[in-house]
């Protein structure tokens, strides 16, 4: 094949795929974790009912992509059990396709899950069944509530970084 013709090939192949597929692909890591009840066991379900399981947290559960929202589920002898739902947003590589204006990997990635992202992480915090003592529970209380605090402040940074102020005008 001469090199003109894989060089159309290759260009070919780049237009009609999707570009977040090609670099985030179809499925993703979610790290599960239960501050205060590690060792907790966990199921991730789709919206479709696919389930994924956390035998041991910290952990993580190699999810597919695309059918959300995700609920997780956690549960410790000893300890109520926690649940969570986790939304999807956009990926980043497919602005590619908006900007290089490939529609059909717009669809490619849309169809195969890429298109979307789950957090990488997820936080339950696992309530005792039965407290030691009042000092215990106000302790769990103030940890759960200074993480909750430490992932706002996490995020507005970030919303903050993504969005500069605009530039002032003289």
């Amino acid at each position: 094949m001469s090199i003109k013709k894989q060089a159309l090939a290759i260009t070919a192949i780049y237009l009609l795929s999707g570009c977040a597929t090609i670099i985030d692909g179809t499925q993703q890591n979610i790290s599960v974790n239960t501050p205060e009840a590690s060792g907790a066991k966990c199921q991730l379900t789709d919206s479709k009912g696919a389930n994924w399981y956390v035998e041991n947290t910290p952990g993580t559960a190699k999810v597919a992509k695309g059918n959300g929202p995700m609920t997780i589920i956690c549960k410790k002898d000893g300890y109520k059990t926690t649940s969570i739902k986790v939304e999807e947003s956009l990926a980043a590589p497919l602005l590619g396709n908006v900007i290089l204006g490939g529609g059909v990997g717009v669809i490619v990635d849309a169809a195969s899950g890429a298109a979307q992202n789950y957090p990488e992480k997820a936080t339950l915090w696992l309530e005792p069944s039965a407290w030691q003592s009042e000092a215990a529970k106000q302790d769990w209380l103030n940890k759960k509530a200074a993480f909750e605090q430490a992932e706002a402040k996490a995020k507005e940074d970030l919303k903050a970084s993504n969005n500069p102020p605009p530039a002032k005008r003289y």
